[in-house]
């Protein structure tokens, strides 16, 4: 009698163990691979911009800036962010200087700087702290700040918002492989004239940043504080404003 045998379990095991074993090592290195492409290679990035608010005084025009030193003021912030006072009006110098206009600006450092030997501090604190009530700044403390600084003209940055997500697009096995940072940034910018106490022009834009990346990569806050203030100075330069409604006029 013929017998017939078949292959034990064990047999059939040991036969599919180095496929398998095969396939997950081809996989491992597939992900080995985008770990090393994606960690070399820079995030991906899409920026958007634009401007909500814009108007301006009528006898206002942006090239009086080019003729007699501007100075930046510290930013004002909402409250929450007060870490990012100085960030934002240390962006908002860096940008002014690499402006087109040709804008001579005083750093936010040095205005501080003069305001103290002036004497001025508890004024000009005076009047920051009204601004966040009233939105105005106290024209006879803005006039003494103008002759101190020689400065006809004062920057005034607000920060109204910032906030980064981030939601992972691939992991395998745990391991993130893609991911999506998103920040979102709102500035304004008015520009004072420190003579008559008026607002001479004024701005408000928001930006947004979507990057992609393997690596734990946050966007640095001046980065994106340079990108929106590029884009509320581009609007200083070339697009027309809406002015200022001077109001209805005084009685006799």
């Amino acid at each position: 009698m013929t017998r017939f045998s078949t292959p034990s379990l064990q047999t059939r095991d040991s036969g599919r163990a180095p496929a398998r074993v095969a396939r997950w090592s081809r996989l491992l290195g597939v992900a080995a691979l985008l770990l090393v492409f994606a960690g070399c290679a820079s995030p991906l990035k899409q920026w958007g911009a634009e401007t909500s608010l814009r108007a301006r005084a009528a006898d206002f025009d942006a090239a009086q800036l080019e003729q007699a030193r501007s100075a930046v003021l510290t930013a004002v912030v909402s409250f929450g962010f007060e870490g990012y006072a100085h960030q934002v009006s240390r962006s908002l110098f860096k940008a002014l200087t690499q402006d087109p206009l040709h804008i001579s600006v005083l750093s936010p450092q040095m205005s501080l700087s003069r305001i103290n030997r002036a004497d001025l501090a508890a004024d000009y604190t005076a009047m920051m702290a009204a601004y966040q009530q009233s939105g105005i700044l106290n024209r006879a403390t803005l006039g003494r700040l103008g002759e101190v600084l020689q400065s006809p003209y004062v920057f005034l940055p607000t920060l109204a918002w910032f906030d980064q997500m981030m939601s992972e697009r691939f992991n395998f096995f745990g391991v993130r492989i893609l991911q999506t940072r998103i920040s979102i940034l709102r500035l304004s910018l008015e520009i004072w004239d420190t003579r008559t106490g008026e607002i001479a022009w004024e701005s408000s834009g928001e930006a947004t940043l979507a990057g992609e990346d393997v690596r734990e990569y946050r966007i640095p806050f001046e980065e994106i504080a340079e990108h929106l203030w590029a884009t509320l100075l581009a609007d200083l330069q070339s697009r027309p404003a809406v002015p200022v409604s001077p109001g209805p006029p005084s009685s006799p």
